[in-house]
């Protein structure tokens, strides 16, 4: 179980740093999926890793975005462009 969670954390990380909130909600979703289907195959105990899981996600999540915004501060990267909508 801890596998798992170490790679839901670097999925996180991934997600963080690369993609909008949107896909968070998304991954989100499909975790707690994957928690409640957990608990009902293997128990109390691996609900509890289940939602180790999800912090791990969110957790992950923010330090991508961390990262980013390091590496953009850095100059390693450039700034995700961001459209405006004329009014």
């Amino acid at each position: 179980m801890l596998y798992a969670t170490i790679f839901h954390l670097l999925a996180g990380t991934v997600t963080g740093s690369v993609f909008k909130v949107r896909t968070l909600l998304i991954l989100l979703g499909l975790v707690l999926i994957e928690s409640v289907v957990l608990a009902i195959v293997h128990g109390s105990i691996a609900g509890l890793w289940a939602v180790a899981n999800l912090i791990g996600i969110q957790v992950g999540y923010l330090a991508g975005i961390y990262v980013r915004g390091v590496l953009e501060q850095a100059g390693y990267l450039l700034p995700s462009v961001r459209t405006r909508r004329m009014p």
